[in-house]
């Protein structure tokens, strides 16, 4: 081993990191300005399989495997003589030629007049870290598989819950159609919201675990956007005369009169919002507004708002009003109802949509809520035309019911009777494709899960058919109908959706909308 040469640093000079190498039970030791250990700690000359007063003396290259096998060191990251703290990977040798692989850390040690006259050096084993990164790594895995299956448990469970709802609500219609007295009709009133609040709490459900799995869809269409909003306010309005509360409208002049965004998101936000102004206020009244805050060529910066005259907010309450399952007002938990799902829904959706949610609230002087987002104004030959509000509604078709659960079969049946249409039941995908060969129909709804051939595979078999039937319109009738599975119906040929539970005004819609497209 070639001698040292020129001036170096003495190891009284360094005594106070000379004390911390000689105790520190790390992997530690000094090197001076040309490499010389000037000290080394026990733990270290332990893990080289030497002592203390062998290393101490010696060059530092012949402890790194590369040089001490001969090998070139240039791509070896280097640690600076001077600068902060810095981390690289380093390779040791110990005496039996075994390889350490370690990350190393310098710190460079300045004398009086601010030169660089040593560095010290402590090595962590990448075995110790790789352990580390490895049971993160899987625990990290172990999360995101507990994530995946709570969100198959929740879309079980919602389908399990839905279809004896669809029952449920859909008996509940018929019998509201009946000759009722008050007080019959006020239970069958009662039914029909307590189910339908049910089935909001799982509809939040499942949005909250698409949104947390990332699996929010948005669409793009053209609506009118004054109608959306009267159409929110008037879903409210009754709520809010039986509380003795107004719910009015304020739309900005020069507004477009519509949009290219998605209507049913917009209004899952604002509805949202407004059942938080309604729960939260017991005077005055709410105001739900739309502002054009900017326009530039055929894109429009909107805010939507609600703001109420309620109890108002802390800033404390403020921060975990997006947080999901927290009350925002936990001393009037049980009055005010509800699981604290809305508006963290409503975060997701502006994450999903690009958009921006505000709050502005200070205790007793209410809640402001606002939405802000770029909307684009459509062309006037892509724009939705209004529907004719004196059409005609549409009866006497043919439909064909494809549906394997005989309470179902029943209930819908009698709603389409209501309706005034013809129901023509069968039990699985294979009936309804031998009825659709032997018989013309107009519409089928088809149950997506059925014994011996699905809906699925009905569906496919019809739209590849060298037969009339292959053009007849399908709706897709399910329990769960997200927006990941109607992409995938989309593909096969579904021409609408209609979700489980079924309604009689829902029903009707999609039926005529169906005819009328196809």
């Amino acid at each position: 081993m070639a001698p040292f040469s020129g001036p170096t640093v003495t190891i009284q000079e360094l005594a106070p990191y000379a004390t911390l190498v000689a105790h520190a039970p790390t992997l530690m030791l000094i090197h001076d300005t040309q490499g010389r250990l000037m000290g080394v700690s026990p733990s270290l000359a332990e893990r080289l399989g030497t002592d203390t007063a062998t290393l101490v003396g010696t060059s530092i290259k012949y402890l790194f495997a590369l040089e001490a096998l001969g090998q070139s060191s240039k791509d070896r990251p280097q640690g600076g003589m001077s600068g902060a703290l810095n981390w690289h990977a380093t390779d040791l040798l110990d005496t039996d030629g075994n390889i350490i692989q370690t990350f190393m850390t310098t710190t460079p040690i300045e004398d009086g007049s601010g030169s660089v006259v040593a560095r010290l050096c402590t090595f962590f084993e990448a075995t110790e870290i790789r352990q580390t990164e490895a049971q993160l790594n899987e625990a990290i895995g172990q999360a995101t598989e507990a994530s995946r299956a709570k969100s198959r448990f929740l879309e079980a469970m919602s389908h399990e819950i839905r279809t004896p709802m669809n029952a449920i609500l859909g008996f509940a219609q018929l019998l509201k159609l009946t000759d009722l007295d008050d007080k019959r009709e006020g239970h069958v009133d009662a039914i029909i919201s307590a189910g339908g609040s049910l089935m909001n709490l799982l509809t939040d459900l499942l949005d909250l675990s698409n949104g947390e799995a990332g699996r929010l869809r948005v669409e793009q269409r053209s609506f009118d956007l004054q109608d959306m909003i009267s159409q929110v306010a008037d879903w409210w309005q009754s709520s809010a005369i039986e509380k003795g509360l107004s719910i009015d409208i304020s739309l900005d002049e020069g507004l477009p009169d519509q949009i290219l965004s998605d209507p049913v998101r917009l209004q899952q936000v604002l509805n949202n919002f407004l059942s938080n102004a309604l729960k939260y206020t017991n005077t005055g009244g709410i105001v739900l507004s739309v502002e054009e805050l900017g326009r530039r060529e055929h894109t429009s910066h909107l805010r939507f708002s609600v703001k109420d005259s309620g109890i108002g907010m802390t800033e404390v309450q403020i921060n975990d009003l997006f947080k999901p399952f927290v009350q925002i007002e936990s001393d009037f938990g049980k009055e005010r109802g509800g699981w604290g799902l809305g508006l963290s829904i409503c975060q997701n959706i502006a994450s999903i949509m690009g958009a921006k949610i505000d709050v502005e609230s200070s205790p007793g002087a209410g809640t402001a809520l606002h939405f802000e987002l770029n909307v684009e104004i459509p062309d006037p030959d892509v724009r939705q035309q209004k529907p004719d509000q004196h059409s005609v509604p549409i009866t006497g078709l043919r439909i064909l019911i494809a549906e394997d659960n005989p309470i179902d079969q029943h209930m819908i049946r009698e709603i389409l009777h209501e309706i005034g249409h013809n129901a023509f039941m069968v039990s699985n995908g294979l009936e309804a494709v031998e009825a659709l060969i032997n018989e013309q129909f107009d519409v089928v709804l088809m149950d997506v899960t059925m014994p011996e051939l699905d809906g699925i595979g009905a569906t496919q078999q019809i739209r590849s058919a060298d037969h009339s039937m292959k053009e007849v319109p399908i709706v897709a009738c399910s329990a769960y109908v997200g927006d990941d599975v109607k992409d995938r119906y989309r593909r096969i040929g579904i021409s609408d959706f209609l979700p489980k539970p079924v309604t009689k005004d829902a029903l009707q819609t999609v039926i005529e909308r169906a005819v009328r497209c196809s």
